[in-house]
């Protein structure tokens, strides 16, 4: 876990949210989540949000961050692209939720078997070469590569795992969100079940 403040205090006021939404994650990988999220949610909410926690996660379409961790509407901001790879676009979300909207948790969510890193392995083969493999093989490159050279029987798996933490710092170090806590996490499509990665 990362923190953007050292002051202990405020890091254990931001861990409640934390606390919320592995809760959360547990009502589902259990099958008994606690919101319906229909229409009355909805229209509950539809004046003004109050969200608890933004969450950073991949595009997969197995991923819905609002049902494995059972929120209901109005209770987390999620920003999302292939593999959580930062641009300017999704930084700033993040930054708006936390300075706008006072989130005080911001988690990095990776999940095995995605494509985006799994793309990014394969063209990081050690006998691929360094033909260009577009915009997100690049941007996942470095860690890509670093798999391999630490773990070449499970390259994809550790490839997430250095991407989630390579995300939790650039985030951290971005400034943008300053007075939140930044934590990563992997989310394991076989058991529902999220983890927290140190």
């Amino acid at each position: 876990m990362t923190t953007t403040r050292s002051q202990t205090t405020e890091t254990q006021a931001h861990l409640g949210p934390l606390r919320e939404l592995l809760d959360g994650n547990r009502r589902f990988a259990a099958g008994k989540p606690k919101y319906p999220r229909d229409i009355a949610a909805a229209r509950a909410t539809a004046t003004e949000q109050h969200p608890a926690a933004a969450v950073f996660t991949c595009v997969d379409s197995r991923v819905p961050a609002e049902t494995i961790f059972d929120c209901d509407f109005g209770q987390l901001i999620v920003v999302r692209t292939a593999g959580q790879v930062p641009d300017p676009a999704s930084v700033a979300s993040l930054g708006f939720a936390v300075k706008e909207l006072s989130v005080p948790l911001v988690m990095v969510l990776g999940h095995e078997r995605c494509g985006a890193i799994e793309l990014a392995v394969e063209a990081c083969r050690p006998d691929a070469g360094d033909a260009p493999g577009g915009y997100l093989v690049e941007r996942l490159r470095p860690v890509a590569t670093e798999a391999w050279g630490h773990d070449p029987e499970r390259p994809q798996a550790t490839a997430m795992r250095l991407q989630v933490r390579s995300v939790v710092r650039q985030l951290v170090e971005s400034g943008e969100c300053e007075g939140a806590t930044v934590v990563g996490a992997r989310y394991d499509l076989d058991s529902g079940l999220v983890d927290l990665i140190d």
